[in-house]
């Protein structure tokens, strides 16, 4: 497995999605420069590998990889409706990543295994909330 084949795989999904009032600008990812000042709404996408489970142990064997990318949405406090268009995204993030849907990239498959949202918490001048993608993807050794 390749760590940055699977992130990518997920990234390029995220991209994919049709987000309404997103674009790759809005999109915060670990490691990079983000000024979220003068947006109104934006995510920020984190990839967690978790665990790696080996299938054989002889070298044609394989590993089973699971992790989460989880997604945060963000909206300013204290700003009106905001419960709509946060949901409303989340909505369509997880349009985006349905239970059993696979995407690829450099050869690297990744399945998506199953999504949960939590109840959202304040964050500095914003409120988030988290969908957490568990995903599982196969690799040789």
């Amino acid at each position: 497995m390749s760590y940055l084949d699977t992130r990518q795989a997920l990234m390029t999904q995220l991209s994919s999605a049709s987000i309404p009032d997103i674009s790759i600008e809005d999109i915060a990812v670990e490691g990079e420069f983000f000024d979220p000042a003068g947006k109104d709404l934006w995510i920020a996408a984190y990839f967690i590998p978790a665990t790696s489970e080996i299938m054989g142990k002889t070298l044609g064997s394989g590993n089973e990889d699971r992790g989460i990318f989880q997604i945060s949405v963000f909206v300013p406090l204290n700003s009106g409706m905001y419960d709509t268009r946060q949901l409303q995204t989340i909505d369509s993030v997880l349009y985006g990543f349905q239970y059993n849907s696979t995407t690829v990239y450099n050869g690297q498959t990744v399945q998506i295994l199953e999504s949960a949202v939590n109840s959202g918490l304040e964050n500095e001048s914003w409120f988030k909330r988290d969908i957490s993608i568990n995903y599982l993807t196969f690799s040789n050794r």
